[in-house]
């Protein structure tokens, strides 16, 4: 049976359609970004990975891995921040190492007036172990007040069994990703472990001494980007072990319940910023040639609840893990590295690089 219809209420219906159709055609779509340099910064010895950027007290840094044994987890690993004061001319103001411990994925937080470097530490021993286990990784933090004058590492309270990736601040309180076992379990493989991995929000008021406020991926955990929203909300980007989908989760204070969402890619060492008023992803883009894997840096918006494409940096092999400065809303600086290249004698090496970055037809 069809229904009367008043003149008025259609009118009305039809102009409510109109003003959908043409707030849909008007959605913006992101703007391109266009890479404009890249430069290598440094390539001392076989392996320098895992970059971070920052802005503290009108100067900029950058922290990366150096390890003369690679890529693995070796007690020979440090921690190198180099300064520069136009993202151009760069120079060393520390370096560190933990004893016994492998340093890695180093991660800037200015935080009460300072600047703080974090860095998840593997149990080694004196030697490059063969195995080693998720439930011995320990934080540690070297700070400062003035960026030229660096206190030693110090031990992370409340992140034993814990690897800490990147920190974030709201308010008073700085908070870190922290993965960890299911109950620190006993693990035999990488199978079994990789399913109980699970990733907790750990919470400190003066970056030092941490407590778990929750989890927020409780099956193959990984490594997860933080973005507070002014009214603090919270934004994620998880990587998931496996090469699994990435996932987006948002929650609220006090930050108990998640609300995730399944990407629409995988992508290796998540950054997560705002730049202007868009949101920027950057990390490993897994790619498929001839049947083989391959990888990339590359830069994505988020948008629509997806990743999507907009800048592929010089880069292949063992790369990504970029780190972000915004000089304003339309050019940035990209850090990253890559095992592209190769050195004076011919031997792949992984090095670090920093691109300049701009957008185009941005509204």
């Amino acid at each position: 049976m069809r229904l009367p219809c008043s003149a008025p209420l259609v009118a009305a219906l039809a102009v409510v359609a109109i003003l959908h159709a043409g707030a849909a055609a008007k959605q913006p779509k992101p703007p391109k970004v266009r890479v404009t340099s890249v430069r290598k910064i440094s390539s001392e010895g076989p392996h320098n990975a895992f970059t971070d950027l920052c802005q503290f007290r009108g100067r900029y840094y950058l922290a990366f891995r150096n390890c003369p044994d690679g890529h693995g987890v070796h007690p020979t690993s440090s921690i190198v921040i180099l300064a520069s004061h136009d993202t151009k001319a760069w120079e060393e103001v520390h370096r560190f190492g933990v004893p016994k411990r492998d340093v890695r994925d180093p991660h800037f937080l200015v935080f009460h007036d300072k600047l703080f470097v974090y860095t998840g530490t593997w149990y080694c021993g004196e030697t490059s172990p063969k195995k080693y286990d998720l439930n011995e990784m320990l934080g540690y933090a070297a700070q400062t007040i003035d960026g030229a004058n660096w206190q030693r590492p110090i031990m992370l309270e409340g992140t034993y069994g814990h690897y800490i990736w990147r920190a974030a601040t709201y308010g008073e309180k700085a908070y870190l990703c922290g993965r960890r076992k299911h109950e620190f379990a006993k693990t035999a493989s990488r199978s079994e472990r990789d399913p109980l991995v699970e990733s907790a929000l750990l919470e400190s008021g003066d970056g030092l001494v941490w407590r778990n406020v929750g989890l927020f991926q409780k099956t193959y955990g990984d490594e997860t980007a933080f973005l507070f929203e002014p009214d603090g909300s919270l934004l994620a980007i998880s990587r998931t072990l496996g090469n699994r989908k990435a996932q987006m989760g948002r929650s609220k204070p006090p930050y108990q319940d998640w609300e995730q969402t399944t990407l629409n890619r995988a992508i290796g060492g998540p950054l997560l910023v705002k730049w202007g008023q868009r949101y920027l992803v950057g990390g490993r883009r897994y790619l498929k040639e001839d049947g083989r894997a391959k990888y990339a840096t590359s830069l994505y918006w988020l948008h629509d609840n997806a990743l999507l494409e907009c800048a592929q940096l010089p880069s292949g092999g063992d790369n990504s893990y970029p780190g972000f400065l915004a000089l304003d809303d339309q050019h940035a600086v990209i850090s990253y590295y890559s095992s592209h290249e190769r050195d004076a004698s011919g031997k792949t090496h992984t090095a670090i690089y920093l691109a300049d970055i701009e957008l185009i037809n941005a509204d």
